[in-house]
């Protein structure tokens, strides 16, 4: 069975950098089910600390998982 962080991972970096449309998806793939995991949380810092460069759009989505967790 594939790790679904290693394939995410994988796409979100494979160019090094992390677009508008990557934190999109991101975006709607963690909030489908209106709940964020830490796991999830912990899988956005790693990407961000990994990536070479990021649109402002993922400090956001850290942000409002951030947020989310408080809740």
């Amino acid at each position: 069975m594939a790790d679904w962080r290693k394939v995410a991972k994988a796409f979100a970096l494979g160019d090094g950098h992390i677009s508008q449309k990557e934190v999109q998806v991101l975006r709607d793939e963690f909030f489908a089910d209106e709940h964020i995991s830490q796991r999830e949380l912990d899988f956005l810092y790693e990407v961000k600390e990994e990536a070479k460069s990021a649109v402002q759009t993922l400090d956001e989505l850290i942000a409002d998982c951030e947020k989310a967790r408080k809740d």
